[in-house]
């Protein structure tokens, strides 16, 4: 590639992760957004030419144009100009494909997880030493802001995103695999159509290795749908990370005989926020994280242990990791308020609400109150999931519902946060209007000493904390 490279939608996570590395790579890019934001104004910082006005982009000379699914009918003119000029167009995963295609793939897949899991797994190969190159779908202190970085090394780690589809053609050599949830429903339709992609995901029939938490749910029920009828490479490998109990299952069993000296299981239990697991040629070892929550465990032992597949000793990633460095909007501290501990989490989806809302009442232990700022993140998401929201909503002491954050969905009638009202407890829960001023005036008036206020959602919710930690800052 020499370039230049037009993205669109430059300033969504996933693009703006993909440009950072196209600038590394030293080429011209460009880019489309329709708002400015921090991170648009950090790529053009490095040289990119971002544009708000897709209209004020000349075409003329430009070798690709990288999109994503979120880039859609509205802009039909310009993919017509893009095909009339014979110009490559590349969606984000084919790009992506492109920049890695000399080096080995480590792919992170899941409904929950996937950033929090790629974050270990590159934290642990570059204080080795391996210099891999990274794309995460978050803000963590290991990239200084940028998503995305291109290593020299022969390893290439990234989330494999499950939305649309397009998880399904990165052929990685290493696949790991966090958990299996309703999610992105509005895309699959189905239950059986969402195993069953994630199932093509696990890659039995490839050659390479796969790790599964296999302690979860949906990845249980994929294999106990699958395990009698699987048909494997000559060259796949399996390691399943699952608890003691799990392993005197019928499905388990099956698919040990099937597989195997193709199959390593890696058993461990939890206890006092510690994971103690076997790994073949140690002694039980344990794992110890910084960050509170059984969830944030199970991810480190799948990522210790695709580490160990890229030549990492097991040992040395327990002690990496007892030192993970986190990732931006998940269980983030972002200040004091008169004594109340203001935090931020990117969870939006049932089971990630009930983990971090148990998570964080453990960590309180009864000295306060969780008290829950929630933004519900699609039309879409908030119709298929309404009653699971609101059950997983219902675990904080208190609770206040800022309106729908769209991402660029047109609205659904008759789908708005006070859907939420028959499911939800009214004498703990406050609608509020999403004018920023008026709801924390709300808020302060409800929250008390020692009381820890939690923003939750992958909108902008996080606004409404730091905005009221500003306003601490004035007195």
């Amino acid at each position: 590639m020499r370039g230049p490279i037009l993205f669109l939608g430059i300033g969504g996570s996933g693009m703006s992760s993909l440009a950072h590395m196209a600038l590394d790579l030293k080429l011209s890019v460009f880019g489309y957004d329709k708002k400015n934001s921090d991170t648009t104004q950090f790529l053009e910082e490095r040289g990119a030419i971002i544009k708000n006005d897709i209209s004020e982009i000349s075409l003329e000379g430009m070798e690709m144009v990288v999109y994503s699914s979120a880039i859609n009918d509205k802009h039909k003119q310009v993919f017509d100009e893009i095909k009339e000029k014979n110009i490559l167009l590349k969606h984000r995963s084919e790009f992506m494909h492109l920049l890695v295609s000399n080096q080995k793939s480590i792919s992170v897949a899941g409904s929950h997880g996937k950033t929090s899991t790629t974050t270990m797994v590159s934290q642990i190969l570059s204080e080795q030493g391996y210099d891999p190159t990274i794309m995460i779908g978050g803000d963590t202190s290991l990239l200084e802001k940028r998503g995305g970085k291109m290593g020299e090394g022969k390893f290439a780690v990234y989330e494999s995103d499950e939305s649309d589809g397009t998880f399904l053609k990165h052929k990685a050599q290493i696949r790991l695999l966090t958990n299996i949830d309703n999610d992105h429903l509005d895309y699959y339709k189905t239950r059986e159509r969402l195993e069953d992609a994630f199932f093509e995901y696990m890659g039995f029939g490839v050659e390479g290795t796969t790790v599964l938490y296999a302690s979860d749910p949906g990845i249980r029920d994929v294999l106990k749908h699958n395990t009698k009828n699987i048909t494997t490479n000559p060259n796949f490998k399996l390691y399943l990370c699952l608890d003691s109990e799990d392993t005197k299952s019928d499905w388990f069993l099956n698919l040990k005989t099937n597989l195997k000296e193709k199959l390593t299981s890696v058993i461990y239990q939890i206890e006092d926020d510690r994971l103690e697991f076997e790994f073949p040629g140690f002694e039980s070892l344990s794992l110890r994280l910084p960050y509170p929550g059984v969830h944030y465990l199970t991810n480190g032992l799948v990522a210790l242990v695709g580490a160990s597949i890229a030549g990492v000793s097991v040992k040395i990633s327990t002690d990496i990791l007892s030192r993970y460095i986190g990732v931006k909007r998940r269980q983030e501290t972002l200040g004091d308020w008169k004594g109340i501990t203001v935090m931020d989490d990117y969870g939006h989806h049932p089971t990630e609400i009930e983990i971090v809302i148990r998570s964080l009442k453990k960590k309180l232990n009864s000295k306060g109150r969780l008290v829950v700022l929630f933004q519900p993140h699609r039309y879409t998401r908030t119709e298929l999931l309404l009653k699971d929201l609101a059950m997983s909503l219902s675990q904080a002491d208190v609770l206040f519902l800022l309106p729908i954050y769209s991402a660029g969905e047109t609205p659904i009638p008759g789908i708005t946060h006070e859907s939420f009202i028959p499911f939800l407890d009214k004498e703990h829960t406050e609608f509020l209007k999403g004018e920023m001023d008026l709801d924390l005036s709300v808020i302060q008036s409800k929250l008390k000493k020692d009381d820890m206020l939690l923003c939750l959602g992958a909108g902008n919710v996080r606004d409404w904390g730091l905005q009221l930690l500003k306003e601490n800052q004035k007195l």
